[in-house]
C-alpha cells in the first residue's frame, strides 16, 4: 500500500502542471462565455452541466496523466476492437439531433461514442504504426492500417450520421502516418485517388443538404437558410471590433439570433462580447495547448507515447481551425465544438482526458531524438 502511495505521489509530483492550468484556463474562458450564450435559456442547467464536466474533467487529467501508453502499446488491437464496439452502439441505442444520431443517452446523462472514440483511435492507430515501424511503407502494412482508419472513420458516418467527426478521424490518420513517416508516394496516391472520386463522390454519395453546406461559402443565395448560421456568426464578430460589446451585451447572442450559439458557435459569442482581444485570447490559450502537445511529442522517448501526443495536436489543430473557419465563413458548417470552449459534457471530459495521456508521456517517457523520426526506449 506504501509503495503504491509512493507511486501516486511522485506521478502527481511529476504531472505537467502547466498543461493543467492551460486546460483549466481554456475551460474557464468557455465557462464564461457558456454562461453568457444560455443567458436567454429558460434554464441554467447547461452551464450548470458544463461547470460540472469541468469538475470531472480535471480529474480525468489527473487519472489519465498515470497512463504509460509503452506498457499497452501491445493491445492496440484489442482497443482497437473496443472503440469499433462504441462505435456501433449508437446503430442500436443512438438518439437524433437533426440528421445526426451519435448520442446516446440514459438517465438525464448523454455520451457521444465518437468524441471518446477519437482517444481510443489515437491510441490504437499511434500503437499500430509503431508494431509496423520496420516496413510502414509496404503494401500490406499500408493496407493494414487503411483498414483499421477506414473503419473506424466509416463506423462513425454509418452508425452515427456525424460527418463532421469522421472528418476528424481522417484528419487524426493522415496527420500521424505523417509523423510516423510512411512514405510520401503513398500520400501522392491518396491525393490522386481522392481527385479521381472526389467527382463521383459528389454526384452520387452526398445528399443535396451536404453539398449546399459548401456551396453557401460561394453563394449564399442558393440556400439563405444553409447560410443564415454562417451569416450571422460572421455579423457578431465583426460587430465586436477590437474590444467587444461587453460580457452578456452581445446584441446577436442574447436575442438568441445565433444558432446553436453555446455550441458550434461560440467563437462567434467570444468575438461578438469580447472583440478581437477576446478572439485573440481564445485562440492563444488553444495554441499554447497545441504546442505544448507538440512540445512532448518531440522530447518524448517512447515511440508509441510521441506518436499518442502527436495524434492529440492534430486532434485540437482539426477541430481549432475547422470550427473557428466555419464561424468566419470560409469553412462549411459540419457541427464541430471548439476544443474545451463549446458547451458539451462529453467533449470537455475528452479534451482533459486527451490532455491527461500527455502529461502523462511526458512524465514517463523522457529522452532524446533519433535520426529515424521515433524514439528509442
Amino acid at each position: 500500500m506504501s509503495g503504491l502511495i509512493g507511486q501516486i505521489k511522485r506521478t502527481l509530483a511529476g504531472c505537467d502542471k502547466i498543461l493543467l492550468l492551460l486546460g483549466i484556463a481554456a475551460a474557464a474562458a468557455g465557462l464564461v462565455l457558456v454562461y453568457s450564450a444560455t443567458a436567454s435559456f429558460s434554464s441554467r442547467s447547461a452551464f450548470y452541466t458544463q461547470c460540472i464536466s469541468a469538475g470531472i474533467g480535471v480529474i480525468v487529467f489527473l487519472a489519465a496523466s498515470f497512463i504509460d501508453m509503452e506498457r499497452f502499446r501491445r493491445f492496440w488491437p484489442l482497443i482497437a476492437l473496443v472503440n469499433v464496439g462504441l462505435q456501433v452502439l449508437p446503430l442500436f441505442f443512438g438518439a437524433s439531433e437533426g440528421s445526426n444520431r451519435g448520442w446516446i443517452r440514459f438517465w438525464g446523462v448523454g455520451l457521444q461514442p465518437a468524441e471518446l472514440g477519437k482517444l481510443l483511435f489515437i491510441l490504437s492507430f499511434s500503437a499500430h504504426l509503431y508494431a509496423v515501424r520496420e516496413d510502414n511503407s509496404s503494401a500490406l502494412s499500408v493496407i493494414g492500417l487503411v483498414a483499421h482508419w477506414g473503419l473506424t472513420a466509416g463506423l462513425v458516418v454509418v452508425c452515427s450520421r456525424d460527418d463532421g467527426m469522421a472528418l476528424a478521424y481522417v484528419f487524426i490518420g493522415l496527420f500521424l502516418c505523417f509523423v510516423a513517416g510512411i512514405r510520401y508516394r503513398w500520400f501522392v496516391l491518396a491525393a490522386a485517388t481522392v481527385a479521381v472520386a472526389a467527382p463521383y463522390a459528389w454526384r452520387y454519395l452526398l445528399d443535396r443538404y451536404q453539398k449546399l453546406r459548401i456551396l453557401v461559402i460561394f453563394d449564399p443565395t442558393l440556400d439563405p437558410d444553409k447560410a443564415y448560421q454562417a451569416n450571422q456568426t460572421r455579423k457578431a464578430i465583426g460587430s465586436g471590433l477590437f474590444s467587444g460589446s461587453g460580457f452578456m451585451e452581445g446584441r446577436l447572442t442574447q436575442r438568441s439570433l445565433i444558432p446553436t450559439k453555446h455550441t458550434d458557435a461560440i467563437f462567434a459569442v467570444a468575438g461578438e462580447e469580447f472583440g478581437f482581444i477576446g478572439a485573440f485570447a481564445v485562440m492563444l490559450v488553444l495554441a499554447l495547448i497545441i504546442l505544448r502537445c507538440a512540445h512532448t511529442s518531440a522530447r518524448t522517448q517512447g515511440k508509441v507515447s510521441s506518436l499518442v501526443c502527436a495524434g492529440m495536436a492534430g486532434m485540437l489543430i482539426f477541430q481549432t481551425v475547422l470550427n473557428i473557419g466555419m464561424n468566419i465563413g470560409v469553412l462549411p458548417v459540419i457541427g464541430l465544438t471548439l476544443p474545451f470552449i463549446s458547451y458539451g459534457g462529453s467533449s470537455l471530459v475528452t479534451m482533459f482526458a486527451a490532455l491527461g495521456i500527455v502529461a502523462g508521456a511526458r512524465h514517463h517517457c523522457t529522452g532524446i531524438r533519433t535520426t529515424g523520426g521515433y524514439y528509442e526506449r
